[in-house]
Order: C-alpha cells, then structure tokens, then sequence
C-alpha cells in the first residue's frame, strides 16, 4: 500500500489484525472493541429510525487521509439527456449463467466475440448452482483478452449514465424481477438511458436485447447487493474510468460512502431491505456490533430470502467480536436464504474491515488510502 510507506506501526497492527482472523476467528478482544457512535436500537421498530437519524456520523479517531498531488485524469464527456453503446450482443443464458452471459455481452463491444460456455467453466466452475463473483473477471479478462475489469459498490444512477455516455458498458447486480414478483439475484449489462422516459436499456440474458428498465427500479433493485456494479475496459481507458468514478475508486472512502448511504437510507425507508444494506455496509467499514444489530433488526423484520451476502457477514461480524458460537447459530440460521451454495462461517472476516475497526481505537495518524 503506497500510504502506508514508512509507518511501521500500520504495517504491523495490520499483520496482527490479519494473524488475529486467520488464527481461527479469535477477534478483536485484546484491543478495546471497535464501538460504532451510531446506536442501533434492536427493541421494537417504533422509534428505531428517529435514533440513528440522531446520531452523528461514526467517528474514526484518526485524521482524514492525506491525499498526494491530484493525478491528471481526463475530462469525461457530461452525460446527455440518453445515450447509447449500439453495438452490443444478446445472448440469452443458460442455468444459472446470468453472470458470463453479462460478461460476454459487455466484451462483445469491445471486439471480443466470447462464448458464455467457456466463460462459465472459469468464472461459475461446473457447479451448477453456483453464481458469479465478479472477482474473477479480471485476471480472466487480462489473460486471455489483454482488457481489464474493475466492481465498486455504492453505484448510482448518475454514474452509470456517465459510464455509458463515455462508451462503457457497465454489469450491475440487481433482482432480476421485483422481489415481491421473484427473488433471483442477476446479473445485466447496461447500454442506455433516456432521460426523457427516465429508463435504463440492458442487454439482460432473462428478459431481452434494450429491456427497459426505469431509474426508480435501478435505485430500489440494487439496494440488497451494495448498488454493485462492474466495469471490463481496455488498459488505456483507465484515467478516463478513474475519472469518471471518482473518489470512489478508493477502496475507504467507497465503504464510508456506502456506509453512509445506507445509514440514511434505513432513516427514510425503514425496511428490512433497508436495514440488511444497512449491516451490510457496517460489516464492510469495520462497525461489527452496528452491523450484528441492523442484520438482526432486518431479519426480524422480514423475509431474507435471496440476500446472499448475510449468509457470510452476519456470522463473520460475530467472529470479528470474538462471538464464536454465536456466530456458529447464525450461520445456520441463515444457511438457506439461498440455493447457491457457499463457505458460510468458514470464511474469516472482511481482513479490511477488521484493520478499520482496530485503527478506530489506535492512535494511528490516517488510515491509508490505498
């Protein structure tokens, strides 16, 4: 991490923050727990909002990041009232296959004619149930195309019109359908806008070539999975991308932000869908007691059926407490909010995430913003 030239101590609390979680879930129980300044009530619901409205934004006790000399990036192109990437492929998916068929769409305006068989073998593996990370997109994309791909969280409407505006075809991960209609989580590619009829059009490997889809849909669908998005480019594309996306390439400012997000979101919607965003986000800036409350204030609220990633950060944020068995019954009782199958518990805490928590109580000068 270039920010963390010449600090020592950062190195280090971050080695033993990595030994704590890979040892075995023993947590942050030989520093003071990392206690968030936002209180999240987990009695009844009346009143819950009206406390975290009233909260002052978490406190990190460490001075903003020093940030270097701006880099120069490019002006993007100001996004007009609709646009279009016209040269885009549909295919529609095989099992399960949303994913690579999302990907195969956005490599095809890049000139890269893929196959979503192939694709599926590297990026799902031959388990069948099994659905896409975006993780693995990149090194497959380097090595066999010579392209690059970058995901963010906390995507919003104004940066995918931007994306597209200036030629990228972005991937997001939303409910396929309403998730009254249908819990399937999906993968689709965006190519245009129209401000005018207030749509997206996606390439979507379920529903069609130029689907539209309204802003209000894209704003409320991609709540449960972080407003994730995905973005394959060409390498000498990136400062134009960098640009585009902002301060949000940065991996703390993106958590904060999302975090953040969320936080007022639970304020003004009071839902469950709301409040599992909400711990959701938490877990991944290192709130692990916030994000054990709001992913209990969730589930008690409604059906979490589809949402994918509690299964993983509920418990993990219990083994980040040092709350072993707790974390061992939650594991189970979210084992089956979805059909794909994954690690659970086994996996240990968000190794980021936990470094946050720890720097909260250390007297450390900046977080590192790389």
């Amino acid at each position: 991490m270039s920010g963390m030239r010449g600090r020592a101590p950062s190195l280090a609390a971050f080695g033993l923050t990595i030994g704590i979680v890979l040892a075995g879930g023993v947590a942050l129980r030989p520093v003071e727990q990392a206690r968030s300044a936002v209180v999240v009530d987990t009695a009844p619901i009346q009143g819950v909002a009206a406390v975290v409205a009233d909260a002052p934004p978490a406190a990190v006790a460490v001075s903003a990041p020093t940030v270097p000399a701006p880099e120069q990036l490019p002006t993007p192109v100001a996004a007009p009232a609709s646009a279009a990437i016209p040269d885009m492929k549909h295919v529609w998916q095989s099992l399960n296959n949303c994913g690579p068929a999302a990907v195969v769409m956005a490599l095809s305006t890049l000139g890269v004619d893929a196959n979503q068989e192939t694709a599926r073998l590297v990026l799902r593996g031959t388990d069948v149930r099994r659905g896409m990370g975006p993780q693995g997109v990149g090194p497959w994309v380097q090595e066999n195309f010579g392209l690059r791909s970058v995901w963010r969280n906390n995507g919003t409407n104004e940066i995918l019109k931007a994306l597209v505006a200036n030629g990228f075809a972005p991937m997001v991960t939303q409910w396929m359908e309403e998730p009254w209609v249908s819990r399937v989580a999906h993968w689709r590619t965006v190519r245009g806008y129209d401000d005018a009829k207030s749509v997206f059009y996606v390439n979507d490997s379920m529903r069609g070539n130029n689907f539209p889809l309204s802003y209000d849909f894209f704003a409320r669908n991609g709540q449960s999975f972080s407003f994730r998005y995905m973005v394959i480019y060409k390498p000498e594309d990136e400062k134009l991308l960098r640009a585009i996306v902002g301060d949000q390439w940065n991996d703390l400012i993106m958590r904060r932000s999302l975090y953040e997000r969320t936080k007022a979101d639970v304020v003004a919607q009071n839902t469950n869908f709301a409040w599992l965003a909400y711990a959701e986000a938490s877990y991944s800036f290192g709130m692990f007691e916030e994000a054990v409350a709001a992913f209990e204030k969730g589930l008690a609220m409604g059906l979490s059926q589809g949402i994918f990633g509690l299964r993983n950060s509920y418990p993990q944020a219990l083994r980040a407490l040092g709350r072993q068995q707790e974390a061992d019954r939650a594991a189970q009782t979210v084992a089956g909010v979805s059909a794909v199958p994954s690690n659970g518990v086994a996996a240990p805490p968000d190794p980021y995430a936990v470094y946050l928590a720890m720097l909260r109580r250390m007297p450390f000068e900046q977080i590192p913003t790389e």
